[in-house]
């Protein structure tokens, strides 16, 4: 299969307020190039994490749909993760979000097989707050 260019939006950070959250805003039709882009960037701040527990924050923003093969790399990439600390996703929908259930369906589903917890939010700063209460759970003694 030919490449393509990458499609959709992703942009992937380091919280700079917390040391050990990556932040994610996505949205559009997001298809395998892209997700090549996401799982790069995504492994380079896990490996900095050392093996700690981190969690992820997620603005669909607009909406996101990813392509049947984007999908499957997300969920390759995802299983491989877990082992590495990934406690906890909080998600929340920013704007004019569309595809709302078929969102839902494609990241809980991948989640929920692979034993990540996750929790749908209305906005950033309850995201936030989840992810850090889930954060503090994993690294009570």
């Amino acid at each position: 299969m030919p490449d393509y260019a990458p499609h959709g939006n992703y942009e992937i950070w380091l919280d700079p307020d917390q040391d050990l959250v990556i932040r994610i805003k996505a949205s559009g039709f997001v298809n395998l190039e892209m997700l090549r882009i996401h799982n790069a960037r995504t492994d380079e701040i896990v490996a900095g994490f050392k093996g700690q527990p981190y969690v992820i924050v997620c603005d669909f923003d607009g909406g996101m749909v990813m392509t049947p093969d984007a999908e499957d790399a997300w969920i390759k990439s995802a299983v491989s993760r877990v082992v590495r600390g990934w406690a906890g996703v909080a998600y929340f929908f920013g704007g004019d979000a569309e595809f709302k259930t078929l969102v839902r369906a494609q990241v809980t589903r991948v989640l929920d097989a692979i034993g990540v917890p996750w929790h749908e939010v209305e906005d950033e700063e309850a995201a936030i707050v989840w992810a850090m209460n889930r954060l503090a759970e994993v690294t009570r003694p």
